[in-house]
Order: structure tokens, then C-alpha cells, then sequence
């Protein structure tokens, strides 16, 4: 069981890995700086922004960009060479831009100013560009396109102020730009960008406003997140100030401790805007900003966006309260499926285990080597051999011992010119000894004889006393032995006979047929597994599903969040539960086949052994090949009975049992580096009856590894066979309120950003060439 959950929980851990591990990446880009898809992206952008008393923005932006290759209209490499920044100048909101700064923090250079906007096709080379014009900024009029682009000179071509409305309003767009070295790609690459914004404020009889676009909806680069902080003039607080924040992207805002604007904005997508609104109370003659309002303005500011937020609140409500409903279903539905398929996978693993006071067994289980290799399947696995092989092989041996077939050692040509049906062990073994290269041979393959008393008349089950699984796999060696042409063959010839044997799953079918149904009888164990795997199965398309959706809907961290721990569950009940139980009646007979198996482990360690116990070791080996444990209990039995290591007391008192020839050939081992056991090894699967006959063998294509050992009958036949918040709080009733304050630090006091009016001062695009 344990093993069971072990390889279950690795599975669950790298499955979820793998798949989880994608969503988590594009999570990763919607929280920090990871935005993919684009040609040229900012990972990330933080602004430093001060509000000062003659109605300017000092702004100093950090920012991290990712530039990707691309191509040109001929399929070739197009370098970046120039970045940039184009903001709107309109004489009633921003009128100029002066102190520009530029430094590239990845290299540490600091820009010097050009005179004019250079297009970088217009530099016939690389090494040209990057030796006249790489490392210089410039600011241009791009008022009527980048190909018609005049220099600029801050403050002579500045804009006169006038009032919003004002029919002398004039605008122009200007671009601010800096040359890089000729670059193909790279994933990060910093710079720090300051410039003054002239007169974006406008002053009112009670307060000093503004709006503030750093980008607008014509912006076409994605930004993982956007940053930032608004300071206010020295000697204005949180209660002597006001803010908003317009985005209608996922965002958090809040107050610093001196009354400073700070705002978050995730994941922003090309035509996204993001405005900040700021008001701090000031009367005409303490500030010196141009452009005047006449009357007080704060109380409509307030109402104004008072009234936005509830707007966009109130749409966002609907849309927040069925996301959040999916969001609830979908765990709850997960939660259903990840309970019942634990249940299951604790209740299933709890019954397939034997729960019995018997320790020890020392008489025969009761059931066919067939039957005992299917319930020890389910009560204690073996932890290498397969069923199908266990079954075939103890059903083998279990034939010998009821002497329906011989098995010898070697190729069945060893053997010509001898009857075997009439030949005896220890006369076959003084032949092989006498004989090096016979040695060699009999440790490659086995040799099966047909008795006849199996083949003379009808093989009876009743006579000669089998088992229905066992008369069925004696049936099946005869219709072999039919096409070999002969009663006595070896794995080759079988092999051989059966290539290209289109029926011989049929013939196999059989056998396995009567092997379901005299278990079936036993009613010793009933099928449970398949509701973990159901309810896994469930449990992991939700979990999947939360992840996949939440994605496309950009909140791939609640996908996570929610999916990824309900994939994990479902993909450890998928493979933790045990395929069967054990019944009432099948814990009674997984008592006697454990206990037996015990008791064959630990056989050297009885005191009180005797000659019933060796009489019962022809069983034993049968039922210890059932069992998978055919090397340790041999070893076992060598231990307690090193006599039967000696070929002269086999000889003399073990000949005609199925012992006789896994000891009898270990004195055919010339290297004493070796031990009894440590010379068999396992044959792939596919081999033998297993192999001939697999659905989807083609009859004698798996191929055949013979042992290296006849030492251990149990192993060599056993080798001949084997081949979420801001979603809440949209969703919340609406609050109503009294007055007319509305909120007195506005929505940096409430929390998150809401889709307010766009087109403030600057309506930032960003680009590069």
C-alpha cells in the first residue's frame, strides 16, 4: 500500500508539475514582470512622480524591457535600434516636456542629447549606427508622422496655456527617443527616463487638480506591471489631499505614510490607459500654476468621481458576482470529487490488505497457484514479477508435481535419441555432468515433456486430479506440442511453432478464461478501484478546467490557486486507490497464502521443522512462485536443509521431485563467485507462453531471453515467461452613501483602481524601431 501511495504522489507531483507548471509561468507573468507575445514589451514600468506647486510633473520612470527577434519583409534578422515615447501636448492640460534624462542601467551608459530624430533605416550598417548615433536621446515633432518629423526645443516650441474648452486650445505630439546599440534580442534591458511634464495642473479658488495619462488607449506595448508613486508638495498630507486611480485592469492602491499616491496595475494589454487623478487643497495665492479655474472644484471633483467608481463598480458587479459564483461552484464541485475519491482510496487501500490474526501458514492455501497469484496481487504485491507470468509459471510447475509434464534443463536436441517419457533425473543429470558442453547448454533454456498419461486418451482433469486453470494451460502445451510435431520441445521450438500463429491468443485466452473464472468463484475480492479513478479522473478535468479558464480570462493566479490543488488530489486518487478489495471470504484465504508466504520467508528461522516440512517443499515451490519469491525461499530452504546442496543426497532422495533439478545443476556452476540465487536473471517481458500469445505479439516476435541458470525451476520458468479579492469585493452589495464628502481621500483610501474617465495629460505610446 504504501508503495502504491508513494508512486501515486509522484505521479500527482509530476503531473501537476507539467501542467500546472505552464499556468503557473503565465501567472507569473501577470504578477510580476512576464509578458509574452509581443514583439517589444515592458516587463515591468515604475513611476516616480512629484506634483509640484507651479502646476508640473516631475516624472522619472524605471523601466525593464523585453525586445524579441524579429524579421524583416525579406525573412532576415531586423535589429532593435531605437526606442521610444510619443505624449500629446495640448495647450489646456500639458504644454511642454523639458529635463530629459536618459541612462541605460543594464550597461550603466548615460545618454547624450542628439538634434534630430534619425530613422534607424536610413544608417546604411549596423556599425555605422552604432558608432554615430547609439547611446544619444532626442525629443522631436512627430505631429505629422515619424516621416515628417521636425526637431523640437523645449520651452521655445512649448504651448500657450488655456482653459479646458477654450477655442484657442492647440496640440501637438512630440517623441521622446533614445538609440541603443544594434540589439537581435534581449530578454532584459533597463533604463531610467526622467522628464519634467509643464503645466498639467490647473488651480481652482479651494484646490490645485490634475489628471495624468503616463499611457493611453493608443499605447501598443503589453506591460507585465505597472508601478508607482505621486508625491504631493512639501507640507500636504492624506487629509489635505485626494486620488484616483483610473485602470480597468486588476490594480491596488493605497497611501503612503506622508499622503503619497502609491498604485499597482497587472497584466496591461495593448490599448489599455491608466489615469491617475490628484487634487491637494490650495488657494490661487500659494501656488504658482498658470492655468486658473474660477470657483471651488472639490466638491464636483469628488461627486464627479464618486460617480464614475459607482458606475463602473455597479457594471462590474454582475460580471464579479457570476465569476465568483464560478469560482465557488468550481471548488465545491472539486472539493466533492477530491473527498470522495480520498475516501475511496483510504477505504480501498485499508480493505485490500489482510486484516487477520494468522501469522503463519504451513499447509497448502486450499485454492489453485493460479487463484493464489491473483489474491496475493491484491493483498501484498509482489514487488517485480508480473501476474500473468506468476500464473503461468506456478500453474506449470503445479503440472510437474502432479506429473501431467517433466521439465528438464537444456535445449530438447540434448536430449535425442532418449525416451523421455521413460527417462529418469538422475540418469538425464550423470549424462549432463559427464558432459562439459551439456553444462553449458542446460543453462540456457528448458525442455518440456508431455507425459502420457497426459496425452493416452483424453486428458481428465478429474484423473489426474487438475485444476480447471490447470487442465487449461495442460490443454494449451498439447495443442503446442501439435505443432512442434513432438511431446517433448523447448522454449525455441516453441517459440518457432508458434511465430505467425494467428489463433494462438485464442489457445491463451483459454487459459487466462479459466483462470477469471475459477477466481471468480472464490469471490475472494471485488473491484473498487475504478471509483478513485473516476472520481480522480473528475477531480482533474476541474482542476484543469479552473486553471485553463481562469487563464484566458487573465486570472490565471485564481486558476492556479483554486485548479491546481484539485488537479493534484485528482491525480493522486487516480493512481492511489487499490484496483480490489478483499472480501469476508477472501480475507480467510488471504490469511492461509500470506501466512504460508511468511512462512516460507522465514523458513530457516523454525526450530521446529521436520519431515512433513520437506515432503511439502514440491507445494511450497509452487505456490512460492505464485507468490513471486521463488529465489528467497529457495535460498530459504537451502538454509535450513544445506543437504539438498549436495548432488549425491539429491541424487539418493530427492530425484523425483521438482527440487531435484534447481539444486541438482548448481554443482554444474564452475564459478564459486556465485551463490545459490545470484545467478538467475529475469527474462524481459514478452518471452514465452506470455509472449507468444500477448494481443498484440505477432506470435513469436517478442523475443526470448533464456536464463542463465537452471538453479531455481521457480525462476527459470518464470524467465522463459516473462517478456482572488478584487473579484469579492465587485461582487459586494453596493453601499450607499449620505453627505455630500463622498470619500474623503478618494479610491487610494478604498482600494483598486476602477475604469474612470481616460485622456489626461501626456496619453503615453509607447515603441521601438
Amino acid at each position: 500500500m504504501r508503495k502504491r501511495l508513494i508512486r501515486a504522489t509522484i505521479f500527482a507531483v509530476v503531473s501537476t508539475l507539467l501542467v500546472g507548471g505552464m499556468f503557473v509561468l503565465f501567472a507569473i507573468g501577470t504578477v510580476s514582470p512576464v509578458v509574452v507575445g509581443e514583439d517589444l514589451s515592458y516587463r515591468a514600468l515604475d513611476y516616480d512622480a512629484t506634483f509640484t506647486t507651479e502646476g508640473d510633473l516631475k516624472v522619472t520612470q524605471h523601466i525593464d524591457m523585453k525586445l524579441l527577434k524579429r524579421k524583416d519583409d525579406n525573412g532576415d534578422t531586423k535589429p532593435w535600434k531605437q526606442l521610444y515615447q510619443q505624449y500629446t501636448l495640448r495647450s489646456d492640460n500639458l504644454t511642454d516636456i523639458s529635463d530629459i534624462y536618459v541612462r541605460n542601467v543594464t550597461d550603466g551608459t548615460t545618454y547624450q542629447q542628439q538634434t534630430e530624430l534619425t530613422m534607424p533605416d536610413d544608417v546604411p550598417s549596423d556599425a555605422a549606427w552604432n558608432s554615430d548615433y547609439a547611446g544619444h536621446w532626442y525629443i522631436a515633432d512627430v505631429t505629422a508622422g515619424e516621416s515628417d518629423a521636425h526637431p523640437y526645443t523645449p520651452g521655445e516650441d512649448a504651448l500657450a496655456v488655456t482653459t479646458p474648452g477654450s477655442a484657442d486650445s492647440t496640440q501637438k505630439t512630440v517623441e521622446i527617443g533614445w538609440n541603443i546599440p544594434a540589439t537581435e534580442s534581449a530578454d532584459s534591458m533597463k533604463f531610467d527616463v526622467s522628464f519634467t511634464l509643464h503645466d498639467v495642473a490647473t488651480q481652482w479658488n479651494d484646490i490645485a487638480s490634475l489628471q495624468w495619462e503616463p499611457f493611453g488607449k493608443s499605447n501598443p506595448v503589453p506591460i507585465g506591471t505597472v508601478s508607482g508613486i505621486v508625491h504631493f508638495p512639501d507640507g500636504i498630507t492624506s487629509d489635505t489631499s485626494w486620488g484616483w486611480l483610473h485602470t480597468e485592469r486588476t490594480s491596488e492602491t493605497r497611501r503612503a505614510k506622508d499622503g503619497s499616491l502609491k498604485f499597482k496595475a497587472y497584466n496591461v494589454h495593448s490599448g489599455d490607459y491608466l489615469d491617475v487623478v490628484a487634487a491637494f487643497k490650495a488657494t490661487p495665492n500659494e501656488t504658482g500654476i498658470a492655468r486658473h479655474q474660477s470657483g471651488d472644484h472639490l466638491d464636483a471633483l469628488k461627486q464627479s468621481e464618486y460617480q464614475q467608481e459607482q458606475q463602473w463598480r455597479d457594471s462590474q458587479r454582475t460580471l464579479a458576482r457570476v465569476r465568483l459564483g464560478i469560482w465557488i461552484a468550481t471548488t465545491v464541485l472539486g472539493l466533492i470529487f477530491c473527498a470522495w475519491g480520498i475516501v475511496v482510496v483510504v477505504r480501498s487501500n485499508r480493505n485490500s490488505k489482510y486484516r487477520g490474526p494468522i501469522e503463519y501458514w504451513r499447509d497448502q492455501p486450499g485454492i489453485s497457484p493460479a487463484s493464489a497469484a491473483r489474491l496475493i496481487e491484491v493483498a501484498e504485491p509482489p514487488k517485480h514479477s508480473r501476474p500473468m507470468n506468476r500464473e503461468l509459471t506456478a500453474t506449470m510447475l503445479s503440472l510437474a508435481v502432479k506429473k501431467a509434464i517433466a521439465i528438464y534443463p537444456g535445449p530438447s536436441d540434448m536430449y535425442r535419441g532418449i525416451d523421455m517419457s521413460k527417462a529418469t533425473p538422475v540418469g538425464l543429470s550423470h549424462m549432463i555432468d559427464a558432459d562439459a558442453g551439456r553444462r553449458q547448454a542446460s543453462r540456457f533454456t528448458s525442455t518440456i515433456v508431455i507425459l502420457p498419461k497426459s496425452i493416452d486418451g483424453v486428458p481428465n482433469a478429474e484423473q489426474l486430479g487438475l485444476s480447471e486453470s490447470e487442465n487449461a494451460l495442460l490443454n494449451l502445451l498439447i495443442v503446442i506440442s501439435k505443432r512442434v510435431g513432438s511431446p517433448v520441445f523447448d522454449f525455441g521450438q516453441m517459440k518457432q511453432a508458434c511465430k505467425d500463429w494467428e489463433d494462438g491468443y485464442l489457445e491463451l485466452d483459454k487459459f487466462t478464461g479459466a483462470c477469471d473464472i475459477e477466481y471468480a468463484r472464490l469471490n475472494a475480492s471485488r473491484s473498487r478501484g475504478w471509483q478513485a479513478i473516476v472520481a480522480g479522473i473528475f477531480a482533474g478535468i476541474i482542476g484543469f478546467a479552473a486553471m485553463m479558464a481562469n487563464t484566458i480570462l487573465d486570472y490565471a493566479v485564481v486558476g492556479i490557486i483554486i485548479g491546481m490543488p484539485i488537479f493534484f488530489i485528482g491525480m493522486f486518487c487516480t493512481f492511489g486507490g487499490a484496483a480490489k478489495e478483499l472480501t469476508a471470504q477472501g480475507q480467510e484465504i488471504a490469511g492461509k497464502c500470506l501466512g504460508l508466504k511468511h512462512y516460507m520467508q522465514d523458513f530457516s528461522n523454525f526450530t521446529d521443522r521436520g519431515a512433513a516440512d520437506l515432503a511439502m517443499w514440491d507445494w511450497y515451490m509452487v505456490y512460492a512462485a505464485a507468490f513471486g519469491i521463488s529465489e528467497r525461499v529457495a535460498a530459504e530452504l537451502a538454509k535450513a536443509y544445506p543437504q539438498v546442496t549436495d548432488p549425491r543426497w539429491l541424487d539418493d532422495n530427492a530425484s523425483d521431485s521438482t527440487l531435484y533439478w534447481s539444486y541438482r545443476s548448481h554443482s554444474w556452476d564452475d564459478d564459486a563467485r556465485y551463490g545459490y540465487g545470484a545467478r538467475v536473471s529475469t527474462q524481459s517481458a514478452g518471452g514465452g507462453l506470455a509472449g507468444q500469445f500477448g494481443a498484440n505479439s505477432m506470435f513469436g516476435g517478442a523475443s526470448y531471453t533464456p536464463s542463465l541458470s537452471f538453479s531455481d525451476l521457480g525462476s527459470q520458468l518464470s524467465s522463459g515467461f516473462a517478456d482572488i479579492t478584487s473579484t469579492i469585493d465587485a461582487a459586494a452589495p453596493a453601499s450607499s452613501s449620505s453627505g455630500s464628502d463622498f470619500s474623503s481621500s478618494g479610491s487610494f483610501s478604498s482600494g483598486g483602481g476602477f475604469g474612470g474617465s481616460s485622456g489626461g495629460s501626456g496619453g503615453g505610446s509607447f515603441g521601438g524601431r
